[in-house]
């Protein structure tokens, strides 16, 4: 009598097991970060390169759908608090290369404020992602924010956003 109490509970913990199992590769599916292909940004025009990475990382366009990078290229005259117009023929070859290559169903989250760009850091898929991270961990002098995607992520210039190669420098 034990042993078809054991196999059913055997059996039972297997099904258990495989499910969870399924369960979190697909979570890891969805979940990934959008990964740049090597030729998107390869063939990245070099005023993107020049112009977005100024100030800042030039974010690869497929961290936001095309939406957001509309939006983003809207409010330049106030980006974050900066006056970051370009040429008519410099934004019109950004506007082109950041709808092509635009990630194709990642949501940016609402701006809090009207007329405020769309912010990585507010899109659903980094919350979820970044999640375990402390409020703490972004305000180190090491970091400054989580906009800062190099200070973590080594790769994140190529667009290699992958978790293996996450260092959270102190």
């Amino acid at each position: 009598m034990k042993k078809p109490m054991l196999l059913t509970a055997l059996l039972l913990l297997a099904g258990a097991s495989a499910t969870l199992w399924a369960e979190d590769g697909e979570h890891q599916n969805r979940e990934k970060h959008p990964k740049q292909t090597s030729r998107s940004l390869a063939q990245a025009p070099a005023v993107w390169k020049t112009e977005c990475g100024s100030c800042h990382m030039a974010y690869p366009p497929g961290l936001l759908p095309a939406t957001a990078w509309k939006k983003q290229m809207d409010t330049l005259k106030n980006h974050y608090g900066v006056n970051a117009t370009l040429t008519a023929e410099d934004e019109k070859v950004i506007r082109s290369y950041l709808a092509t290559a635009a990630a194709s169903r990642r949501g940016a989250a609402e701006p809090p404020t009207a007329g405020e760009p769309p912010r990585i850091s507010r899109s659903g898929w980094f919350i979820r992602k970044h999640d375990e991270i402390s409020p703490a961990v972004w305000k180190r002098k090491s970091i400054g924010s989580a906009s800062n995607c190099q200070a973590c992520h080594s790769g994140a210039a190529r667009g290699d956003f992958d978790e293996d190669g996450v260092r959270i420098p102190r």
